[in-house]
């Protein structure tokens, strides 16, 4: 995937977005945690690259298609899946901070903590890597912070206020 990310040129993700978060979620429902992982990465690489090249309804999809992978992913109880898929999220948002986007940075920054909710509300070893989302928020803050992005910067503080 590494060797076409770098190429896409914009639209070019119509569809498959969708469908990549499909195979994630099946692979989640089989047990597959190595599918789960494919997923994550390719989503991770796809919303980045969509951010380069100022695919602004692309980077929002990734998103929420690697927030409800996660949310699957808590579910399957695969720790090293959601922390793929949360730091996916951050580098999906600093990438779009990078590029200027508030609304999509914001976006990532919203995933990542409704991520930890849902992190919260299991009954294993998840609640001790929830705490490492406030980390992970705290990074897309900075990033906007430096880039003069002041309505993601604070919703980066907002938010780390409930942790």
């Amino acid at each position: 995937m590494r060797d076409f990310s770098d190429r896409l040129p914009q639209k070019v993700t119509d569809g498959k977005i969708e469908c990549i978060k499909s195979l994630g979620l099946a692979a989640a429902e089989g047990n597959l945690a190595a599918g789960v992982l494919n997923a994550a990465a390719a989503l991770g690489l796809i919303g980045q690259e969509a951010a380069r090249n100022g695919v602004n309804e692309e980077v929002l999809e990734t998103a929420l298609a690697l927030k409800a992978l996660g949310e699957k992913a808590v579910d399957m109880e695969t720790l090293f899946s959601v922390r793929l898929i949360a730091i996916s999220l951050k580098e999906v948002g600093k990438e779009a901070v990078r590029q200027g986007m508030e609304k999509e940075a914001i976006k990532s920054q919203l995933c990542l903590k409704e991520l930890h909710d849902f992190c919260i509300g299991s009954e294993n070893e998840f609640k001790a890597f929830s705490e490492d989302f406030f980390s992970l928020i705290r990074d897309i803050g900075r990033c906007a912070a430096d880039a003069g992005l002041e309505k993601a910067a604070i919703n980066a503080a907002a938010l780390m206020e409930d942790f």
